[in-house]
C-alpha cells in the first residue's frame, strides 16, 4: 500500500492523539517541529531565527528539529499554546508585568537589547555580562563559567546532566501533563522542565493572570542555612549560591530569628505572626487574596490552586519569583515593577511599589 504524504501525516497525527494525552505541550503532526532528512524539494528545512529574520541552514538540528529555542519561543504573545519568551519589538509590559503581552518568566527583550541589569544573558539571545561575564552574582564558583544557555549544565531547563540544550530536553516537550502536579521526578515531570522543581502549570503561562489564574509556585519553609530542594528557589541557588545558602550568608546569628543579611527566600510568612507580613494583599480589607504582582509560594502539592494566603500551613512561602522575573523584564535587576522610580505621581503606571504587597506598613 502506497500513502501519500497528506495521509502519513494524518496517520502520524491520529497515531499521536492514541499515545499522548490530549493536554501535551506538544501535539500536531510531527513536521511542525521536525524534519526527516532536512530536505523538502532540494531546499534546507532546518533553520535560525535572529532579531525577526529566518535563515534556513544545511546543518541539521539534533534531534530531528527544524529550529532551536530561541526559534520556537521568538514571537509575540497572544493567549496561544506556544510561550514566547523574545519579542523583536518592545512588548507591552504594563506597571507589573500582569496587565501586557509578557508571560510569567517576563520577557528577553530589554537585555536582548544591551541593558544586562533587565535580564539573563542567554547565549543566541544576549551577549555576555558587561560586568559580571559568565560569572552569575552571588556565585560561590572561582572562575566564569561558559555563558548561560537555556537548557543543561549551563542553563535552567532540561537535564542539568547534559551540556547540549536539545540534549537536556529530549521528549519532555511530548510527555509533559499541565493539568498535573509536577513531582520533579523526571524532566517532563518537572515544573517548566526545571529539573526536580515542583508546581502546577497555568495553562497559558500566566497571561494576564488573575487571583484565580496563575501558577502554583511550590516552597518549603526551611528552618536552617541551607535551600530546600525541589523549591524554584532552589534551582535559582544552584547559580545563585550566596544568596540562599551557607552559615552566615542568610541571617545573623539564628536563622528566622534574627537580623537577615539577605532578603529570605523559603521563609512562610506566617512565622511572623502579628506582624505586618499578616495583612498581605490586604489593601481593601476583605482578606488576603493571592496577588500575581508579588507571589508567593506554598508547600501544598495538590492541583487545587491557591487563592488566597494563610488558609493553610506554609501557604505564604516567599520565594524569589515573588520579586524577580526569571527571563527579563524593563526594570533593573529583573524586578516585576519599577521600584527604582518609586515614589512618583503616577503610580501604577510609572512606577509601584510591589514591596508593600507583603511589606504592608512601609508604603
Amino acid at each position: 500500500m502506497v500513502l501519500t504524504r497528506a495521509a502519513c501525516i494524518c496517520l502520524v497525527g491520529l497515531l499521536l492523539a492514541m499515545t499522548w494525552p490530549a493536554w501535551a505541550k506538544v501535539s500536531g503532526p510531527c513536521v511542525n517541529c521536525h524534519t526527516m532528512h532536512n530536505s523538502q524539494a532540494g531546499s534546507p528545512m532546518a533553520y535560525t531565527v535572529s532579531s525577526g529574520v529566518t535563515t534556513y541552514t544545511s546543518t541539521p538540528n539534533k534531534g530531528l528539529l527544524n529550529t532551536d529555542c530561541v526559534g520556537c519561543h521568538q514571537g509575540s504573545n497572544s493567549g496561544g499554546p506556544v510561550p514566547y519568551v523574545l519579542d523583536v519589538s518592545q512588548p507591552t509590559y504594563g506597571a507589573t508585568g500582569t496587565e501586557g503581552d509578557t508571560l510569567a518568566g517576563g520577557n528577553f527583550y530589554w537585555v536582548s537589547q544591551g541593558n544586562d541589569r533587565a535580564g539573563h544573558n542567554v547565549a543566541g539571545l544576549a551577549g555576555s555580562d558587561v560586568a559580571h561575564g559568565n560569572l552569575p552574582p552571588g556565585s560561590t564558583d572561582s572562575a566564569p563559567l561558559s555563558q548561560l544557555t537555556c537548557a543543561g549544565t549551563y542553563g535552567c531547563h532540561g537535564a542539568s546532566t547534559e551540556i547540549d540544550a536539545t540534549v537536556a530536553l529530549l521528549g519532555s516537550h511530548h510527555a509533559n501533563d499541565m493539568t498535573a502536579w509536577n513531582d520533579g521526578s523526571t524532566v517532563a515531570k518537572s515544573y517548566r522542565f526545571l529539573d526536580g522543581v515542583q508546581g502546577l502549570e497555568d495553562s497559558d503561562y500566566e497571561y494576564r493572570p488573575t487571583s484565580s489564574a496563575h501558577n502554583k509556585y511550590y516552597g518549603a519553609d526551611r528552618t536552617g542555612e541551607t535551600e530546600s530542594s525541589g523549591t524554584i528557589s532552589s534551582h535559582c541557588g544552584r547559580c545563585h549560591n550566596d544568596f540562599h545558602n551557607g552559615v552566615g550568608e542568610i541571617s545573623e546569628g539564628v536563622f528566622s530569628n534574627n537580623v537577615w543579611l539577605r532578603h529570605p527566600t523559603d521563609f512562610d510568612m506566617s512565622n511572623a505572626a502579628g506582624s505586618e507580613y499578616a495583612a498581605y494583599n490586604d489593601y481593601q480589607g476583605v482578606g488576603t487574596p493571592y496577588s500575581v504582582i508579588s507571589p508567593v509560594a506554598t508547600a501544598d502539592t495538590t492541583t487545587t490552586l491557591n487563592q488566597a494566603v494563610y488558609q493553610q500551613a506554609d501557604d505564604a512561602i516567599v520565594m524569589c519569583l515573588s520579586c524577580h522575573r526569571a527571563h527579563g523584564s524593563p526594570y533593573d535587576g529583573i524586578l516585576r515593577w519599577n521600584y527604582k522610580n518609586w515614589p512618583c505621581e503616577n503610580e501604577g503606571t510609572d512606577c509601584f511599589n510591589g514591596c508593600a504587597i507583603c511589606h504592608t506598613t512601609k508604603d
